[in-house]
């Protein structure tokens, strides 16, 4: 693994200059948390520097504290996955997005609640028992996001 930043070294407040970033080529994703809730620190989609990570390198994005109020650029991230307890519904409840071509490439030891293509398969098993009440919940609060106007009323809520 290779860091490119760690703002833990200096309270999570800002980041190194993009210049000073280590993004290894030979890579297998590029990770990273788009907001830090506790000192506020938000990465902006609109300036990222996406054109530093290779292009076959998929971005993968930790949204927790900000899914659902800002715009995702589908076309440069891989997958996004949400603790739905902050911006979506209950604890105990995870949002995961995956790009369809990044599945179906999971590992042989990739554990089975891991592999996405597995899932996506078979629509009707489980391979383990999900936290019902939590989806429940975070369903009932994304159906009532849509009735005010989706993301976008979201968006402008939080700006």
């Amino acid at each position: 693994m290779t860091v490119a930043d760690n703002i833990k070294d200096n309270d999570c407040t800002r980041m190194v200059p993009v210049s000073q970033w280590n993004i290894d080529p030979e890579a297998s994703f590029f990770h990273f948390c788009v907001n830090e809730t506790v000192n506020g620190f938000e990465f902006d989609f609109t300036t990222f520097p996406f054109h530093l990570v290779p292009k076959d390198i998929p971005v993968i994005c930790d949204m927790s504290s900000n899914i659902g109020t800002v715009d995702i650029p589908w076309d440069k991230v891989g997958m996004v996955y949400a603790g739905a307890q902050k911006n979506l519904g209950a604890a105990g409840c995870t949002v995961v997005i995956v790009r369809e071509d990044l599945m179906g490439h999971a590992d042989k030891d990739t554990p089975v609640l891991c592999d996405w293509k597995l899932f996506e398969d078979s629509p009707d098993t489980y391979y383990n028992t999900p936290a019902v009440f939590p989806m429940y919940i975070t369903g009932l609060n994304c159906s009532y996001m849509n009735q005010m106007g989706g993301q976008d009323y979201y968006i402008q809520l939080a700006g």
